[in-house]
């Protein structure tokens, strides 16, 4: 980040960035949960949150459940996955976003503690995804209390990207998806229209660093479940709401995405908050307007799920 960035939240609390070069990932994964606490506005309440065990692609994963006030005995369901560039954050960093978007969106919504890069690179995270996602659809709907016919899929940033990837894969099983400044592809980091954005949470060395630590392996980085933006049939996947961030570098590339879809017949609501930068839901006390934006987004997901 460049000295004096206006949203650099981290410089604002005194707190080590996790995208400095040079920050380990420990430190930085410690930066996040301290961060999240004091940037985030207190969320609604919501009737209940419990953690569980469900299904992973290698062991049982920890999952959070949240269930909205006066939620039915049984409904629409979201799975949410998290982002910090698939090696921070974690359930406590996003659990101020998931009980936000349970109660505006009146929905349920199970937060996944998938394995992170780099102890655990491509396709870990989004292996644990899809794993957790099967159980939902099947066995685990009766212990959560979802509707298997009516299932979501969201996530931010690199979370959006695995929701993405998700949505493809299990489109038949999946009623609608929640992007939220997705990462979508790590094949091409350097573009002209990023340097005009460097400094705003993310930029091309940061970006270069997701890709190395999560997609060493060259040959792997066009795989759809990693870039999703790539692939080439989206007949058939879910409807989409995807929210985009205008001092985001990620933007063009969601744009494209919808595109995309609606090219394939996919029903696409997009949403651009003004003058906000990635990673904005995480901000909703520091950063104006992004709380707005956040509750309008969740609430027309939920409507959405609910139809």
């Amino acid at each position: 980040m460049s000295t004096g960035d206006p949203f650099d939240i981290f410089a604002r609390f005194g707190v080590t960035s996790p995208l400095t070069p040079g920050q380990n990932v420990a430190n930085g994964r410690a930066a996040f949960r301290r961060v999240t606490r004091l940037v985030e506005e207190t969320p609604p309440p919501v009737a209940e949150v419990r953690d569980l065990e469900v299904p992973g692609a290698d062991g049982p994963r920890k999952a959070r459940l949240y269930v909205p006030n006066d939620a039915p005995e049984t409904g629409p369901l979201i799975l949410f996955l998290h982002g910090g560039g698939y090696a921070f954050c974690d359930l406590d960093t996003h659990d101020g976003v998931c009980r936000r978007i349970a109660a505006r969106a009146c929905v349920r919504v199970l937060s996944l503690d998938y394995r992170l890069a780099p102890e655990h690179p491509f396709p870990a995270a989004y292996e644990d995804a899809e794993a957790a996602f099967d159980w939902l659809a099947g066995e685990g709907a009766a212990e959560v209390g979802a509707d298997p016919v009516r299932l979501g899929v969201a996530g931010d940033s690199a979370g959006g990207g695995l929701a993405a990837a998700l949505a493809q894969h299990r489109r038949e099983a999946i009623r609608h998806q929640f992007l939220i400044y997705p990462l979508l592809q790590v094949v091409e980091t350097r573009k002209a229209k990023q340097k005009l954005l460097e400094g705003h949470i993310l930029s091309a060395g940061v970006l270069d660093w997701i890709r190395d630590t999560y997609v060493p392996m060259r040959e792997q980085r066009h795989d759809p479940r990693v870039s999703p933006l790539l692939a080439n049939d989206l007949a058939g996947c879910p409807e989409t709401f995807l929210a985009s961030a205008e001092l985001d570098p990620l933007t063009d590339d969601g744009r494209v995405y919808a595109d995309k879809l609606e090219a394939s017949g996919v029903t696409v609501t997009r949403d651009l908050a003004r003058g906000l930068p990635h990673g904005f839901y995480n901000g909703t006390r520091v950063l104006p307007g992004s709380e707005k934006a956040f509750d309008r987004a969740a609430t027309a997901v939920g409507a959405a799920l609910k139809r």
